[in-house]
Order: C-alpha cells, then sequence, then structure tokens
C-alpha cells in the first residue's frame, strides 16, 4: 500500500497529538451516566524509560468514608453519602493474563472493593499502550443531592521497578498519577494537582430530576485521604506486600 507524500506530515501530527493525549495514565471512558454499569479499562500510556517496562500497576479510588468532598470546588462538610447511595461494591477488576499475569482486588474491612492491581507477566513494553479492563457497577446519585455530576479521583501508581519506600521516586522506578499535595509517600512530584484520574458519574435529569431548590445544581469532587492511599495503595500478593517492599 502507498502513502501520498502528502499525507506524510498529517499522519504524523496525529500520532504525535494521540502520543500527547494518552500519555497520562487514565480511564479509557472518563464519563458515565448514573445507574450505567459499564466495562472500562486504566489505559498505561507509557513506561519509565526506553528500555524498562511497566510491570505493574496500583489503583485505588476514594473510599468515602474519610475522602476530602468539595461542592463546587469548596469542602463544605457534607459526606460522600449525601450524593451517592450505593458506593462501595462498585469497582471489580477482570481477570486478564495479558499483559499482566496477576490481578486482584483490594478490599476494605468490609469486603468492598476499593481499587485492584496488576503485575508480572510480560509488562508494558515503553513504546505501547495498555489496557487494565475493570467492571464499574451502576453508581446512583441520591434524589434529594444536588449534585448534577459526581467526580472520583483515583490514585494510579504505574510501576517499573520494585524497590523500597525510599527509592520509590528515582527516576526509571514509577510514575505517580496520584494527589501531590497529600503527603505520602506516594504523592506525584508536581507543581500542579494534575496526577489523579477522574472518573465521573453524572446524573440522569429525566429520571433523576433536581430538586426545584437547587437551582442549576452543583458539581461534587471526591478525593481520598493520606490515610486511605497508605493503606490501600501498596500491592499486596498472597499476603506479602511486594511492592513498595518492606
Amino acid at each position: 500500500m502507498k502513502i501520498r507524500t502528502n499525507l506524510i506530515p498529517i499522519l504524523a501530527a496525529s500520532l504525535l497529538g494521540s502520543t500527547l493525549v494518552s500519555a497520562h495514565t487514565r480511564f479509557e471512558t472518563a464519563t458515565v451516566q448514573e445507574g450505567v454499569r459499564m466495562l472500562n479499562n486504566v489505559t498505561i500510556g507509557h513506561a519509565c524509560g526506553t528500555d524498562t517496562r511497566v510491570i505493574g500497576t496500583s489503583v485505588v479510588f476514594p473510599d468515602g468514608k474519610d475522602s476530602s468532598i468539595l461542592v463546587n470546588g469548596v469542602a463544605d462538610g457534607s459526606t460522600l453519602t449525601d450524593h451517592v447511595s450505593n458506593w462501595g461494591p462498585n469497582i471489580q477488576p477482570l481477570f486478564t493474563t495479558s499483559p499482566f499475569a496477576e490481578v486482584d482486588e483490594k478490599n476494605d474491612v468490609n469486603g468492598n472493593v476499593v481499587g485492584f492491581f496488576a503485575g508480572g507477566g510480560p509488562g508494558m513494553p515503553n513504546h505501547m499502550l495498555a489496557y487494565v479492563p475493570f467492571r464499574l457497577n451502576a453508581t446512583n446519585i441520591v434524589p434529594q443531592s444536588c449534585a448534577v455530576s459526581v467526580k472520583f479521583y483515583a490514585s494510579i501508581v504505574d510501576v517499573c521497578n520494585i524497590t523500597d519506600a525510599d527509592k520509590l521516586h528515582q527516576e526509571g522506578n514509577a510514575h505517580f498519577w496520584t494527589p501531590n499535595n497529600l503527603g505520602t509517600i506516594f504523592d506525584r512530584v508536581s507543581e500542579t494537582d494534575d496526577g489523579p484520574a477522574p472518573l465521573t458519574i453524572t446524573r440522569d435529569l429525566e429520571a433523576n430530576p433536581l430538586p426545584p431548590s437547587c437551582g442549576a445544581g452543583v458539581t461534587v469532587e471526591v478525593r481520598p485521604s493520606a490515610g486511605q492511599i497508605n493503606r490501600d495503595m501498596p500491592i499486596v500478593f498472597e499476603g506479602v506486600q511486594v511492592w513498595p517492599t518492606p
């Protein structure tokens, strides 16, 4: 097949744009309407260097128990249950052996899935992308809430080398798609809080209309606490913490 020479600059620009857009680790589908169950993917955009592979990833969703709740960008003292009626058993990783050999849930004390990890196997070369699939169960917005959307910020670390905590941030060991201001060892080193991957639940305004007193409604954001990140970000395999190494 021949490619017309005048198409080469266009194709190059298109590929460059795709690379830039996919550089962050994000969700393939970042917005879903309430009440809808869907299959989704964590999309890993790149490894930690030209000669390294991503050998694992750790994903943590805010559990809503001690999470920060912002309404129109301001903490207002509300709780997640004021806005979402069934957050808890909403995330379910899907078993797959490509590109990682192992995948499992991260659970809270009640057995609810608060995240998942994948690792082992061939891993992901730096010049490619990888999907880590999961199912998002239907999530419902409380009818009395004024929320038109609820955005959950998931924290993700892509691991390229198994190290202890002191070497986590050395170049080539991991990429951090996490908050930059929680004060944990997993914080992203960045001037802006551009790390976490957003997943937004939008209100079905026909089936679940806003109360008349809400006006145009509000946007709600849910961010994990430092305590949850410290507890749930490490990867534990068969009862042993394998990353970061103790």
